[in-house]
């Protein structure tokens, strides 16, 4: 095995050490959307770009609360600003976080995958000379048959 992009082990009581420590966090935030692809996609998002213009605004709210018509809620928009403020350095360590297992196990996912192209080709190689083996190799065989397409009758023959 030639390749090796990642050499690590993580325990069992480690991995579920993390996934507790995820839930919790899912827990403790039971307001977490669940908006849908097209609900998302028409939000106005603030993206960094807007992050100073908010905290700005948010300023001017509590120096000026007088110039807001009665109707706006204020204290839904207090409620807002600061979970917003509370969530964005969370938001930044989960996208890292993400990230990192994103790569992670994509990396240590190809590096077991090459294993196992090795280990594939050795029982290719002695399919005839261990019991067993070549019903093995028939069965590994079968994630690399390829279906192939029946041709339209149509399209063999030539357009005049």
């Amino acid at each position: 095995m030639e390749q090796n992009l990642i050499s690590a082990t993580l325990s069992a009581a480690d991995a579920a050490e993390v996934q507790q420590s995820l839930t919790a966090a899912k827990l403790k935030m039971p307001f977490l959307s669940t908006l849908q692809n097209a609900e998302v996609n028409s939000v106005f998002k603030p993206g960094n770009t807007y992050v100073p213009f908010i905290d700005r605004i948010y300023e001017v709210f509590e120096t000026h609360p007088e110039i807001l018509p009665p109707v706006f809620n204020k204290e839904e928009f207090v409620r807002d600003y600061k979970l917003f403020k509370a969530i964005g350095p969370i938001y930044s360590q989960l996208l890292e976080l993400m990230e990192g297992v994103k790569k992670t196990y994509m990396a240590v996912g190809s590096d077991t995958l090459v294993g196992s192209l090795d280990i594939y080709s050795a029982v290719k190689q002695n399919k005839n000379k261990i019991p067993g083996m070549s019903a093995t190799g028939d069965e590994l065989g079968e994630f690399f048959k390829r279906t192939r397409e029946k041709k339209d009758p149509e399209s063999d023959t030539e357009k005049k």
